[in-house]
């Protein structure tokens, strides 16, 4: 007998893989810089270094994108995920981390200027 299990997506927002050169600065303290991978209007995710510090409570992030002119600061979120990435050069000693996080409590400007940034500078599917 065939094993058919259902998958049920938990996300209620389509994401969107992002263009190159968009980043997201994590302020918890020590700023840390890190390379935005996708974003929907709910949260995004990022690839940062590993400061070994975890992350707890609320957070905030500034996101940007390098040449373009766009900022983004003070976007109030929840960290989601925090997974170790396996690091593949034998000769870098840095550890990587996949961060998720949930946008909380935007601003209208802050809405509005995501709507823009989704619009312009994601990659269509």
């Amino acid at each position: 007998m065939e094993n058919t299990e259902m998958i049920f997506e938990r996300r209620s927002h389509e994401r969107f893989p992002v263009k190159q050169g968009v980043y997201a600065v994590l302020k918890n303290g020590a700023s840390k810089l890190g390379q935005i991978k996708n974003i929907s209007k709910g949260g995004l995710a990022f690839m940062l270094i590993n400061g070994g510090e975890q992350l707890h409570g609320p957070l905030l992030l500034d996101m940007f994108l390098s040449g373009q002119g766009f900022y983004l600061k003070d976007i109030p979120c929840n960290k989601i995920s925090d997974i170790h990435v396996e690091n593949k050069s034998p000769f870098s000693d840095f550890e990587m981390r996949h961060l998720g996080v949930q946008f909380s409590e935007l601003s209208h400007d802050q809405w509005n200027r995501l709507d823009t940034f989704i619009e312009n500078y994601t990659i269509s599917k």
